[in-house]
């Protein structure tokens, strides 16, 4: 069973011990939702050896973040969002940046207003169709970039 929630006083510690390779294999873990073994961590991340993968999950064992089930496999025992991880929404594949809600809202809201004003054009509704013109843009941009920006 997952503990979801986080307790505000061990998260900053938790976080601040969450870097580099460790985060890697942190966020991998939450992106494949299956127990998962060292030697596949190790190679879905492209380690150079199964026993630094170990060295990494052992890190994430004494954050209290993994754990390993009956079958020797490692699970995510805590779901926390550390650095760019806040950016994201759910979990497994379905990692979703935030920003895309915001694009597809202002997408809609945008086809919306031109299918509203399409028979009355004047300076306000122009003013109006390129200002949400220009916030959809930036939002779908940056959903852009923050789903390049992963590191997996």
């Amino acid at each position: 069973m997952i503990d979801n929630r986080e307790v505000d006083s061990e998260v900053p510690d938790i976080i601040s011990n969450l870097q580099g390779n460790t985060l890697l294999v942190y966020w991998y873990m939450l992106r494949n939702t299956r127990p998962l073994g060292a030697r596949e961590i190790q190679r879905g991340i492209g380690l150079s050896s199964s026993s630094l993968a170990l060295h990494h999950l052992n890190k994430l064992i004494d954050l209290g973040l993994v754990g390993k089930n009956k079958h020797g496999s490692y699970i995510i025992k805590k779901r926390i969002k550390p650095g760019l991880l806040r950016f994201f929404v759910g979990s497994g594949k379905m990692l979703i940046p935030r920003f895309m809600f915001y694009a597809i809202f202002n997408t809609g809201l945008l086809i919306s207003c031109l299918i509203l004003f399409s028979s009355v054009l004047n300076a306000i509704s122009v003013v109006l169709l390129l200002s949400l013109f220009i916030c959809t843009l930036i939002f779908w941009v940056e959903t852009f970039r923050m789903w390049q920006s992963q590191p997996l």
